[in-house]
């Protein structure tokens, strides 16, 4: 099955000043800053090298995405990378005559949203850090 071309957005950093736990410590901070009309996020399991984060429907509770932050530690340089790992796209209508590729994933301008939020406090607190965003655009 061919996913939706924004499945690939993620977020990659790297720092020689943060731990691991600091990196999750600040995607959390991220995942509760990033207010949107389509839900919330919630944190769904820790780890001391993940955390997998959910956003949910402001009015049902339903899912609409789901993706992990995974740290390492290697060579004195923290990492960490986020991953959408569930997704769901606008169904019936004229999304039914979308190609799966081209569909829009619900909740993803949160995810987005997310991105720079972590981004914006990572590189506060070490601004030489290293920085690669996949946007999932074509």
């Amino acid at each position: 099955m061919v996913k939706p071309i924004q499945t690939r957005a993620s977020v990659s950093v790297a720092s020689t000043l943060l731990s691991e736990g600091r990196m999750l410590e600040l995607a959390e901070k991220a995942s509760t800053a990033t207010d949107d009309a389509s839900g919330r996020f919630r944190v769904e399991t820790r780890t001391p090298h993940s955390t997998t984060f959910s956003l949910r429907d402001h009015l049902d509770g339903s899912e609409l995405l789901r993706f992990d932050t995974k740290t390492d530690r290697a060579v004195g340089r923290t990492t960490a990378r986020t991953a959408i790992t569930f997704f769901r796209t606008k169904e019936g209508g004229l999304a039914s005559l979308v190609p799966e590729a081209k569909r829009k994933l619900l909740g993803f301008r949160a995810y987005t949203d997310f991105m720079d939020w972590f981004v914006t406090a990572v590189v506060r607190e070490d601004p030489n850090a290293i920085v690669t965003v996949v946007d999932g655009k074509e």
